[in-house]
C-alpha cells in the first residue's frame, strides 16, 4: 500500500508543470463597465475604409448585446479618437473633445497595440451614461 501511495505522490509531482514555463498572456482588452468585469478576447482589428489612417478595433461583449468600438491613428502612440458603446443598435460615444476620459495608447505597430482607457460616456446634461474604468489593451492581429 505505501508503494503504491508513493507510486502516485510521485507521478503527480512529475506530472506538474515547470516554474520556469513563461506566463503566457492572452490577446484582450479587459475593463471594467458599470461595476462589471469584462475580459474580451474576441476582435476585429481593421483600417477604416475612408480613411487608412486610421486602425478601428471592435470588440462584442455581454453574450453579445454590446459592441466596444474604437479608432487609433495607424502607428500612433497617443490616445484613442473615437470611442463607442453600442447596445440594442444604439451608439454612444466618446471622442477626444467630448466625454470625460483618459486613454494612452503606449504600443502601436501593424501587428500589435497596448494601452489603457477611462472613459465616462455622458449624455446632454452630461451626467454619465456609461463608465469605463481599468481599461487595458493588450491586443494582437
Amino acid at each position: 500500500m505505501k508503494k503504491a501511495l508513493l507510486c502516485i505522490i510521485a507521478l503527480v509531482i512529475l506530472s506538474c508543470s515547470s516554474d520556469d514555463e513563461p506566463i503566457r498572456t492572452e490577446s484582450a482588452i479587459n475593463f471594467t463597465l458599470n461595476g462589471i468585469n469584462y475580459f474580451v478576447t474576441e476582435f476585429t482589428e481593421t483600417l477604416e475604409t475612408t480613411d487608412e489612417n486610421w486602425r478601428r478595433i471592435e470588440a462584442s461583449f455581454d453574450d453579445n448585446t454590446k459592441t466596444l468600438v474604437f479608432y487609433v491613428l495607424e502607428e500612433e502612440t497617443n490616445q484613442i479618437g473615437e470611442f463607442f458603446l453600442i447596445e440594442d443598435d444604439v451608439y454612444y460615444s466618446s471622442d477626444v473633445n467630448f466625454g470625460n476620459r483618459e486613454t494612452s495608447i503606449t504600443t502601436h505597430t501593424d501587428s500589435k497595440m497596448e494601452g489603457t482607457f477611462r472613459v465616462t460616456i455622458e449624455n446632454t446634461r452630461n451626467q454619465p451614461i456609461y463608465t469605463f474604468t481599468n481599461g487595458v489593451i493588450n491586443i494582437e492581429y
